[in-house]
């Protein structure tokens, strides 16, 4: 899946990727590899890909996501010339309400340079200069350049008409690299340019070469000025890149984790190598990190009553993303096919020269980083919106009626209230819940915001109940699902053990069966939270050591209250604090109706499924307290440490675009994509930074455990645990690599 998450959004990029294979094959990019630069003329494919419509499906009754979704596309086939910016100059040109490119092939400065603009007696103006290196601009039939007064030496930008003139002319030293923003002052004209002088670089990419773009003197009637502000123009080219640099970097993952399944090495296949999972993995979390916030760049540079300034924060994160995953991806896909990738006739190169250039143009991450930080300084943030359909009208009138009931109660009466319900639950099945589907589910959530009706955390229980129901018997359910629901009951989770924590069937606490048919435990967990207050447990033992470790597992109810032979101990952790505990089993004993499920069906029950039917609603506001603070104190440093917070702000707003995008794809009957099982590779590494850093900023007050002091040491030492409970990230890896990308296992 690629930017795009609609089944109309995943067809279209099916049918750009045939499109592309059948009439741009990969041996007719490499053969210009070793052309020489020209000018002038277009690209061969240009008609047919504008008969398909694809240049502009946006002025077709598309959006700039469908037009985002082509680029992605194109970029992962690596399609030679000036797409990328004929999309960006049709864009433009759309927005300024003039003439659209049509069949033309556009291209885009995306800096001043030297070009300037002055106003010419009897109306109209003169543009003159170079403007810095523009892509495509060879193959470009209308150039828009960016212009200024001259005396300012300044900014604006220029649409030009161009039969491209050659020029071997040296370009001025304002040919330097483009910044990220262009300055306010910046006009934007469109002219007929026919005059330019085009010469064609030899461009450290020859499939997509930059030119040299001169005016001399180059005349513009005053009617043909442009209505274009410059943010605008900033936030779609970061948009647009983004969405490119996305497709460099989809290539770059699965090149080499197709790669990494087939080297041999030492007698097995590369991919079995714990670090090439790892890193095939990485790549992955890095394209899925820049894919979400280039969805989201795209859409609200798209929503015609949007807030600039989000606009342009969101343009920013998702280019200094974006930019770097395609340049790392590709560097880090030649590092996987080792010698082979360094050869000329590999296309790795062909990739990470797309990534270098564009890198170059626009700037690298840390300039778009710190262009965020400084719009979130001032003010700007970016509310996540969920638009529900039609449907969901039908559920809400039912949802406001019953959740009346709890207005004004506290979270464990409200959920005491609501559990008979079915409310408080609505993802169960009756009479637990509603049965409710994705759009009902978040209806009802809806409803219970717009109440100010909050529930109490089930916590633990929130996966015990869809076990209990999917594999328990009638008296177990009855026994403890509705006083769970309603917060009578509590429960801890007994699964890990010392030697068995991200490899839990490897489990050794037993359960042997006695002559009268209840169940003896002997064994040891840990790391089990509320054990020394929860009513029940649901405890994994090994049932039959002789049986493969993920057969031979029984999954119990355990009274936590009442039954002998449990010993619970407080487990120190390294901030000081027992938030955990161990458990020691000496012979205690269950009855024969603790068993949930078959005797060897524990590891079933644990991994039942039930529980991902439910559907959360993503978090409207992506910034969370620790981070607003880091913001705030931005005043006053260094560049380095304000592009480890843009680093930072670009983390959490992407979790809270995949959380949108997995919820989108529930609501449509879509399977969610990899977005949403590389998020906690991404979580609990962004939530252990942000503690670091916000320490790091009180400098010596640090390393004193009093005031400020004492809250960011804990809150530094409480996040190490992130990146080990529930999975470490060395296995989470391991997962992501074997299950998303087919890597094999060892």
């Amino acid at each position: 899946m690629g930017i795009g998450i609609t089944g109309e959004q995943r067809e279209l990029a099916a049918a750009v990727r045939g499109w592309v294979a059948r009439v741009v094959p990969p041996e007719e990019v490499r053969k210009l590899l070793d052309a020489p630069p020209r000018s002038g003329l277009r690209p061969a494919y240009w008609d047919g890909l504008a008969a398909a419509g694809l240049p502009a499906p946006h002025l077709e009754g598309g959006t700039l996501l469908d037009l985002a979704v082509v680029v992605e596309e194109t970029a992962r086939a690596a399609l030679p010339g000036a797409f990328l910016p004929s999309a960006l100059a049709s864009v433009l040109l759309d927005r300024a309400g003039v003439e659209p490119l049509g069949g033309r092939v556009g291209a885009v400065a995306l800096g001043p340079g030297g070009i300037t603009a002055v106003a010419v007696e009897g109306g109209g103006y003169r543009l003159d200069g170079v403007a810095p290196p523009v892509l495509g601009a060879g193959e470009a039939e209308l150039v828009l350049l960016a212009a200024g007064p001259a005396e300012a030496g300044g900014v604006g930008a220029v649409a030009a008409s161009a039969a491209p003139a050659a020029s071997t002319a040296p370009a001025e030293a304002a040919q330097a690299a483009a910044p990220a923003e262009v300055a306010p002052a910046t006009r934007w004209f469109a002219v007929d340019a026919a005059a330019l002088d085009i010469r064609t670089h030899e461009s450290a990419d020859p499939t997509r070469p930059t030119a040299e773009v001169r005016a001399r003197a180059v005349t513009v009637p005053a009617d043909r000025l442009l209505e274009l502000d410059a943010d605008l123009v900033t936030d779609l080219a970061r948009a647009l890149f983004a969405a490119d640099a996305c497709g460099t970097a989809a290539w770059a993952v699965h090149t080499a984790a197709e790669y990494a399944k087939v080297r041999q090495q030492f007698g097995r296949p590369i991919g079995r190598f714990q670090g090439v999972k790892h890193l095939c993995a990485d790549m992955l979390v890095r394209l899925e990190q820049a894919r979400a916030l280039a969805w989201d760049a795209v859409n609200c540079a798209d929503e015609p009553d949007g807030d600039p300034a989000a606009r342009s924060l969101v343009a920013a994160l998702a280019a200094g993303t974006a930019l770097d995953a395609a340049w790392s991806c590709a560097k880090d896909c030649i590092q996987i096919l080792g010698g082979i990738g360094f050869t000329w006739e590999h296309d790795a190169h062909v990739y990470l020269r797309r990534a270098l250039v564009a890198r170059q143009l626009l700037g690298p991450g840390d300039g778009h980083r710190l262009s965020a930080v400084r719009y979130a300084v001032a003010g700007a943030r970016r509310v996540l919106r969920l638009e529900l359909p039609a449907e969901a009208e039908t559920h809400r009138a039912a949802a406001r009626t019953a959740i009346a009931a709890a207005r004004g109660l506290d979270p464990a009466a409200a959920r005491r209230a609501l559990a008979p319900t079915g409310y408080a639950a609505p993802y169960l099945p009756p009479p637990y819940g509603l049965g409710a589907g994705p759009v009902q589910q978040l209806v009802v959530q809806q409803e219970l915001e717009e109440a100010g009706v909050r529930l109490a955390d089930l916590s633990i229980a929130t996966w015990v109940v869809p076990s209990l129901l999917a594999y328990g018997t009638d008296a177990q359910r009855e026994a403890y699902v509705l006083p769970t629901l309603r917060g009578d009951t509590t429960w801890c989770q007994l699964f890990s053990e010392p030697g068995a924590g991200s490899d839990l069937a490897s489990l050794r606490t037993r359960a042997e069966r006695t002559p009268t048919g209840t169940w003896r435990i002997n064994g040891q967990k840990v790391w089990t939270s509320s054990a020394h207050t929860a009513d029940y447990g649901i405890l994994l033992a090994r049932t039959d050591p002789d049986a493969p470790k993920h057969k031979g597992l029984g999954y119990f109810v355990v009274d936590m209250k009442h039954t002998r032979g449990i010993d619970v101990r407080p487990l120190k952790e390294i901030t000081g604090e027992a938030l955990f505990n161990e458990v020691w089993f000496d012979d205690a004993e269950l009855p024969a109706d603790a068993l949930v499920g078959a005797a060897d069906g524990g590891w079933k029950v644990a991994r039942n499924t039930l529980g991902n039917e439910r559907v959360h609603m993503a978090d409207q506001m992506t910034f969370d307290t620790g981070l607003e603070a880091l913001i705030a104190a931005c005043a006053g440093l260094d560049g380095d440490r304000r592009a480890r917070i843009g680093a930072l702000v670009a983390e959490a707003h992407a979790l809270a675009c995949i959380g949108l995008r997995t919820t989108l794809q529930q609501v449509s009957g879509l399977e969610p994509g990899a977005g949403a099982s590389v998020r906690k590779l991404l979580q609990t590494p962004h939530q252990q930074r942000t503690a670091e850093l916000a320490l790091e900023l009180l400098g010596p007050a640090g390393a004193v455990r009093e005031g400020a002091g004492e809250r960011a040491v804990h809150g530094m030492l409480m996040s190490r645990c992130l990146t080990i409970a529930g999975g470490t990230t060395q296995v989470q890896l391991n997962v992501v690599a074997e299950r998303i990308l087919g890597l094999p296992r060892d």
